[in-house]
């Protein structure tokens, strides 16, 4: 008896993991090349998509575990109940659990204190991230991380399709259009969507999650083959980040760059293997300068920081140097696996980076300090426009934060916990700046351009502490999972560059569903590990 009954509690876990599987390939390989009328409505079909599949996956789960359940009290007297409601017990629950637990309950209570409940619900008057979606995110993460069972080829198909999504858009960079999505586009708007993820700051972040992807399977794999094809991968979605023409892009680079040292510096084949990859961005910041300026009229053209790093006019002697310094590293690696030399793993190389990182974040805030506060613009060039701090700085990304920090000082306390509304930005700078905004710029402002002010505003400092504490707690989990299964530390590279670059851009139903979904499929690794 004992025997046959865990047999099929086993029978329904394995059902399950197939649910979780076939759904997370949905969101990570098929949602992100999904359309209809090309971009007149993309926004609303991937939001359509994404949950239809959500509330697909939820019923098919429930039917499924009704069955099981209905021949477990037929058959063995209810004897697998108590097991699977120990899949869902408070013992079972990890911090990433709770932190998801807490942020669904936080916005909640946010909506139902809004005074704009049916907007804050369905998000209906910003990008549709209102309590509805935060509800469908909290029934995919308890389905995927609690059944998936990790396997390496749920990043392929990731990266295959991403991949697919990066070619199109490099194309259209070149004035290719292989589908036609821009043949009924506007003049004006020619230029600002791209790809089969629309927005530019939208397909940047969704570029930003594959070149996360890509390079941490290229460091971590050692089949031959197979690291031809993560290298690849990683050549193809670095090249469609820079082409993509969004400078938040540069924030995904950063953090990508920044924090790979911390993971690599701990033997000199990290060393080489760092060098490569910043060898080969440079490389393609290179090449795509000296196409453009060889054929400008088949290009769309890039500006911004673009071309600060374009122009520096030491740009091909450091490319250069950084190859010959790779080479170098390279033979000096190979002589040391002969000679048994320089292999041992130490971390005064992780400790010396962590100390240059410091130092730069010293260095910066100085500088932004001496530009905004001091009034020393004239002597950073180039940068000025970077550095100084007004409201027409990153395309109104500055006037869109003042007004945004304006309001929530103005909040009543309820309001600065738990914010006015999931996704309300919109109606607060209608209802406070209509007239303002439409004198200076012609536009109304429905979003924060900065997902954590975005998050501060609608769903107050606990819904962001909450998020925050999600993201975080995640993240740790993956890193000890890791321990056993090295590819998962490419979820949390992914996540990593999203999260910067998430600091000027919008959070929306298109790229946020991918991040949460690879999120997901991380933490199932952890369930296994902790």
């Amino acid at each position: 008896m004992e025997d046959r009954t865990t047999d099929l509690f086993k029978s329904w876990i394995k059902t399950n993991s197939i649910i979780a599987g076939v759904f997370a390939v949905i969101i990570i390989a098929i949602f992100p090349l999904v359309f209809r009328d090309y971009y007149f409505d993309i926004l609303k079909v991937k939001y359509v998509f994404y949950y239809g599949s959500v509330i697909t996956m939820l019923l098919v789960f429930i039917i499924t575990t009704a069955i099981f359940l209905y021949k477990d009290c037929k058959d063995y007297q209810g004897y697998n109940l108590k097991s699977i409601r120990t899949s869902f017990s408070i013992k079972s629950m990890r911090k990433t659990d709770w932190a998801m637990i807490v942020f669904i309950l936080i916005a909640g209570i946010s909506t139902i204190q809004s005074e704009y409940f049916y907007e804050s619900f369905w998000g209906n008057e910003g990008r549709f991230m209102g309590m509805f979606l935060i509800l469908i995110y909290g029934v995919s993460y308890f389905i995927i991380s609690r059944f998936l069972k990790f396997k390496q080829w749920y990043l392929d198909i990731f990266l295959a399709a991403g991949i697919f999504a990066c070619l199109i858009g490099i194309l259209q960079y070149y004035l290719i259009d292989p589908i036609g999505f821009k043949n009924n586009i506007s003049a004006d708007q020619f230029d600002a969507f791209t790809s089969t993820i629309g927005n530019i700051n939208t397909y940047t972040s969704y570029v930003a999650l594959i070149v996360g992807v890509a390079v941490i399977l290229y460091l971590v794999e050692k089949n031959f083959m197979r690291r031809l094809w993560y290298l690849s991968a990683v050549i193809i979605s670095l090249y469609a980040l820079i082409t993509g023409i969004s400078d938040n892009a540069y924030l995904a680079m950063c953090a990508l760059f920044g924090f790979l040292p911390l993971y690599l510096f701990k033997n000199i084949k990290g060393i080489k293997q760092y060098l490569l990859l910043l060898s080969l961005l440079l490389t393609e910041f290179w090449i795509i300068d000296a196409i453009n300026k060889a054929f400008p009229n088949h290009v769309i053209g890039i500006n911004g920081l673009f071309g600060v790093i374009a122009n520096f006019k030491y740009l091909q002697y450091l490319i250069i140097a950084l190859w010959g310094i790779t080479i170098i590293i390279h033979i000096i690696d190979v002589y040391s696996l002969r000679e048994g030399l320089l292999q041992r793993e130490g971390n005064i190389g992780r400790w010396l980076w962590l100390l240059f990182l410091i130092l730069v974040i010293l260095g910066s805030s100085y500088i932004l300090y001496d530009v905004n506060i001091v009034g020393n613009v004239g002597k950073y060039g180039s940068l000025e426009n970077y550095l100084i701090i007004n409201d027409d700085w990153g395309t109104y990304r500055g006037y869109i934060w003042r007004i945004g920090l304006e309001s929530y000082e103005k909040f009543p306390i309820i309001h600065k916990i738990f914010g006015y509304g999931p996704d309300t930005f919109g109606i607060i700078t209608v209802n406070n700046y209509y007239k303002e905004m439409i004198s200076r710029y012609n536009e109304k402002f429905d979003s924060a351009h900065n997902e954590y002010l975005q998050y501060l505003i609608t769903i107050g400092i606990a819904g962001l502490i909450a998020y925050i504490s999600l993201i975080v707690t995640s993240i740790k989990q993956m890193i000890r999972s890791s321990k056993t299964e090295p590819a998962v530390m490419a979820i949390v590279f992914a996540i990593l560059c999203y999260g910067a670059q998430a600091a000027v851009n919008i959070s929306v139903p298109i790229v946020s569903p991918i991040m949460m979904t690879l999120l997901m499929i991380g933490v199932s690794v952890s369930e296994k590990s902790n």
